[in-house]
C-alpha cells in the first residue's frame, strides 16, 4: 500500500504504534495509526475517521515532533532520513481535492525550505466516489471503506489486491478488532454529538435575539434551521 501510495519501492525496516499502547490496547481513544521506519524513510499513517478544526495542526504537530527527533539523530544534517506523513482522511470540506500534497516551501517560488519533509492527505470520499463509477486508480485505498458486499467484487486480475482482501475480510472476522473499530466509531458519535448540541445552543441564541427584533418566526426557522415548534417554546 505504501508503495502504490508514493509511488516508489519502499524497503520496510520497522512497524511500530506511534504512541505509547495501554494495557488494553482497545480503549475507547486509541488510534489506527502507524509508524513505519523504512531504508532512509520515516513514515507516519494517519488514519482520521473525521475532519474537524484543528485536525490538521494535531496532525502535523505529529510529523513535526518526528522530523525534530530526526535533526537529532545523526552526525551531519544531510543524511537525515526523509520523513513522510500519509494521511487516509473521511469528511474532508469540499475544496479539498482527492490527493493533497503538502510541503514547506515559498509561496510564490515553490523553492522549498527543506527537501526531505513530505505530507500528503488522500481523500476517501472521493475516491470511494470515484470507484463508484468505474474508475479503479485508487481501488486499493477505496478498500479500505468497503463493505462485504463491495469486498467481494475485489481483486480480479490484480494479484496485490487479491491478497489485501484476504487480509481486510480476516479482521473483519476479529471479534477483537470490531469491537476496537467500534469504539472509535462511538467515539466520532460522541463527538458529533456535542458539537451538534453547542450548535442547536448558539441557533436558539440567535432566534431569541430575532424574536426580539419582532422577526417572523417562519423567517427564524430558515435563517437558524430551528423546527418551528422549538422557536414557539423560546416565544414563551
Amino acid at each position: 500500500m505504501l508503495e502504490r501510495c508514493l509511488k516508489k519501492k519502499i524497503e520496510i525496516v520497522r512497524v511500530d504504534s506511534p504512541e505509547i499502547i495501554k494495557k488494553n490496547i482497545y480503549a475507547k481513544g486509541q488510534r489506527l495509526d502507524v509508524l513505519v521506519k523504512a531504508k532512509e524513510k520515516l513514515i507516519n499513517i494517519e488514519v482520521n475517521s473525521g475532519y474537524y478544526d484543528g485536525m490538521h495542526r494535531r496532525n502535523f504537530g505529529y510529523i513535526g515532533e518526528k522530523y525534530s527527533e530526526e535533526v537529532k539523530v545523526g552526525e551531519n544534517y544531510l543524511d537525515m532520513n526523509e520523513v513522510i506523513q500519509i494521511n487516509f482522511t473521511w469528511g474532508l470540506p469540499k475544496r479539498y481535492p482527492l490527493l493533497g500534497e503538502y510541503f514547506p516551501a515559498d509561496v510564490n517560488t515553490g523553492i522549498r525550505f527543506v527537501d526531505n519533509l513530505n505530507i500528503y492527505e488522500y481523500n476517501i470520499d472521493i475516491i470511494k466516489k470515484l470507484w463508484y463509477s468505474g474508475d479503479k486508480e485508487y481501488e486499493f485505498l477505496a478498500i479500505l471503506d468497503f463493505n462485504k458486499e463491495e469486498l467481494r467484487t475485489v481483486g480480479s486480475g490484480d494479484k496485490y489486491m487479491t491478497e489485501f482482501k484476504k487480509r481486510i475480510e480476516s479482521l473483519n472476522n476479529n471479534l477483537e478488532y470490531r469491537e476496537f473499530l467500534s469504539a472509535e466509531e462511538d467515539m466520532r458519535k460522541t463527538n458529533n454529538t456535542f458539537k451538534e448540541i453547542g450548535r442547536r445552543e448558539e441557533a436558539k441564541e440567535i432566534a431569541q435575539n430575532l424574536l426580539k427584533k419582532k422577526m417572523n418566526i417562519q423567517d427564524i426557522a430558515e435563517v437558524t434551521g430551528l423546527p418551528l415548534s422549538e422557536i414557539e417554546k423560546l416565544k414563551q
